[in-house]
């Protein structure tokens, strides 16, 4: 009954969802899931091909860029983290936007205060992109087949793009902010285009062509990176995209029960809490909490608060300032936490130490999961942030330019578009990274791939990720079931548990209003991806999450 109940919210929520899935996809050799089914596709044909996982990434990344501009694009970002099946080594591979040479501390305070205006919108809300060189690094890494044919694959795939109900949808309340070079491309006529109507990227597929052609020089250098400049008025300079550099990073590796969970590390805030929250709740028994019991969530709220309020305090770009990984992550910080939860009672918001406070959600970003026939499997969290970014397409160029910089904090201790605070640590500087939430993830089993998972959703995507763990380990749901399920989100402030609208029972919200947590039901959280492996069989499962439009396919 609550799984049906959320999928008629989902449903009334986002008009054109499908629902239409009773079990994961299988497979026993690849399994692809992304947010969009042509991306997914493209990737499992590029499998069957003969290519790998790196391979598959590279060709939906770019594929995602035209079904998907208001999640992600090559005016964005992502993180990236990759098993690698002969080494058993997991790496991670940020690509990060970063902040231009211009900006400063103070570049978005007005008369002394933060105005999220400058932030989200405009051309000083634009970071330096990484995607593109990041997909290239990524290649040059592990690729097998040839770069031009990978993307030149997905600069075909876009041109028999159809318009979603989710582009509609999206472009229904955000058109009106798009600069002129946008609205020739979605508004052709000054209206919506119609759903099921072939969308004209001509300009974006000219992009990904020249990209095919000559690599990240193309984006870079020339045409694409002067576009660029001239929509950010010099705010973002040639200089700026010349130096662009991604960075392997060594990922965030935890243990939960029997598994080890590797994530991503700074300037993704996304690995540490994940494996913060985990070592926290490794110190109960979740298995004898039934799914959707306030015992259950009382658990997960816990230990939810905690990790937020450490980020609000300590996390930031690791290249610039100094955060204690390891300490976050220890048996004695989180041992510590963990004896002041309480089955009976939550522990108050205001005695937890986090930044200092001087004062919506959404599902933006985008996450595929894939996993090939040699077992090498990667997880890629992609995004602009907000819907469409920053509105402002580089004209001629076809793409949306992010708006990242609303990821560092105007003033320490104030809230940005998700209600998320931070201190110092994140503050604006010349070339630094904004700290994100995104927790590309993956999971072994002895030595080999259990579960690989992630998912969009700005502040949520920690918890989001999280809840996937959890189902599947503790509440032993297939993939399907883990994605489906009703979701909570507790981000320490504002001092308030989230749930899923129809997610609860209202036993269950009693029960959790009379512990002390004060609850506000939400739209659908966040769009999951995530694939399962069957330790003992192999058998893979993969799901592609109901709120979204995506597909899980494998062979």
């Amino acid at each position: 009954m609550k799984f049906l109940l959320l999928g008629v919210l989902l449903l009334v929520a986002f008009p054109g969802l499908s629902l239409s899935a009773e079990a994961p996809a299988h497979g026993d050799s690849c399994m692809v899931v992304s947010a969009h089914p042509a991306a997914t596709r493209l990737g499992v044909t590029v499998l069957r091909q003969g290519g790998n996982a790196t391979d598959a990434a590279v060709a939906v990344s770019f594929a995602l860029a035209g079904c998907e501009p208001y999640s992600s694009g090559l005016g964005g970002g992502g993180f990236f983290m990759v098993f690698d099946a002969a080494s058993g080594e997991v790496k991670s591979l940020d690509a990060r936007e970063t902040a231009p040479a211009s900006a400063h501390r103070d570049m978005f305070l007005v008369d002394g205060q933060p105005d999220s205006d400058l932030s989200c919108n405009g051309p000083l809300a634009v970071g330096v992109p990484g995607l593109v060189a990041g997909l290239w690094e990524l290649h040059q890494s592990g690729g097998r087949l040839p770069w031009n044919e990978l993307v030149e694959a997905a600069a075909q795939e876009i041109k028999t793009l159809q318009v979603s109900p989710m582009l509609h949808h999206r472009l229904s309340y955000k058109s009106e902010y798009f600069n002129e070079a946008a609205k020739k491309v979605f508004l052709p006529d000054g209206h919506l285009p119609v759903v099921g109507t072939v969308l004209t990227q001509d300009d974006l597929f000219k992009t990904l062509q020249a990209i095919a052609q000559d690599g990240p020089d193309a984006f870079y250098h020339g045409a694409v990176a002067e576009a660029m400049v001239s929509v950010t008025r010099s705010n973002m300079t040639l200089a700026d995209l010349a130096a662009y550099q991604p960075r392997w990073r060594s990922p965030v590796h935890g243990g939960y029960r029997d598994l080890d969970v590797y994530s991503m590390a700074p300037p993704s805030s996304g690995g540490v809490h994940l494996v913060q929250m985990l070592n926290i709740l490794q110190s109960f028994d979740l298995q004898k909490t039934a799914f959707g019991s306030s015992a259950s969530i009382h658990l997960l709220a816990e230990a939810m608060k905690f990790a937020y309020a450490d980020r609000s305090r300590f996390l930031g770009d690791s290249d610039f300032v100094d955060v204690p990984l390891v300490w976050l992550t220890s048996p004695v910080h989180t041992d510590s936490i963990a004896t002041l939860i309480t089955a009976e009672k939550a522990y108050p918001e205001n005695l937890i130490v986090g930044a200092d406070l001087k004062d919506d959600e959404s599902l933006e970003t985008t996450h595929f999961s894939i996993i090939d026939s040699q077992g090498n499997a990667l997880a890629a969290t992609l995004t602009i942030n907000l819907t469409f970014g920053s509105c402002l397409m580089a004209p001629g160029a076809g793409f949306f330019m992010n708006n990242e910089m609303d990821d560092f904090v105007a003033a320490p201790g104030t809230p940005n578009a998700f209600g998320l605070v931070g201190g110092e640590a994140n503050s604006v500087q010349p070339g630094k990274r904004p700290l994100s939430s995104m927790t590309p993830t993956i999971l072994l089993q002895d030595g080999q791939v259990r579960m690989v998972t992630g998912a969009p959703g700005g502040s949520k995507i920690i918890t989001t990720t999280l809840q996937t763990i959890i189902n599947v380990v503790d509440h032993k749901m297939d993939a399907l079931q883990a994605v489906s399920a009703s979701r909570v989100h507790h981000q320490w402030f504002p001092r308030l548990l989230y749930f899923e609208e129809f997610g609860l029972s209202p036993d269950t919200i009693a029960n959790l209003e009379v512990m002390g947590h004060k609850l506000q039901s939400r739209s659908p959280m966040c769009n999951a991806q995530i694939i399962v492996v069957d330790p003992e069989g192999g058998l893979i499962q993969g799901a592609s999450d109901p709120r979204g439009m995506g597909l899980a396919s494998g062979f």
